[in-house]
């Protein structure tokens, strides 16, 4: 999955560079104790994506079995905007 990878340490050391480079190329970055991958860092971008896939997952599925697959305007700008 992440071609990168750096052990907590070295990661705590550089999280700010790390992090910076991640959101710029939308790469994961894996975070590594004692070489096992402990979290995968991935950019903000990435994550809204994976939200959105997931939601529409979720609709198609409610569809697939006839229920009520529709979600009120202001639920939706919630869930997909982020706001209150």
């Amino acid at each position: 999955m992440a071609e990168r990878a750096y052990s907590i340490v070295e990661a705590r050391a550089r999280l700010g560079a790390i992090a910076r480079e991640v959101s710029a190329t939308r790469e994961p970055v894996a975070i590594t104790d004692h070489g096992q991958t402990v979290a995968i860092l991935v950019s903000s971008a990435d994550v809204l994506e994976l939200q959105e896939l997931r939601a529409l997952a979720a609709y198609r599925a409610r569809q697939a079995r006839g229920e009520n697959a529709g979600v009120p305007h202001d639920e939706a700008c919630r869930r997909v905007c982020g706001e209150g």
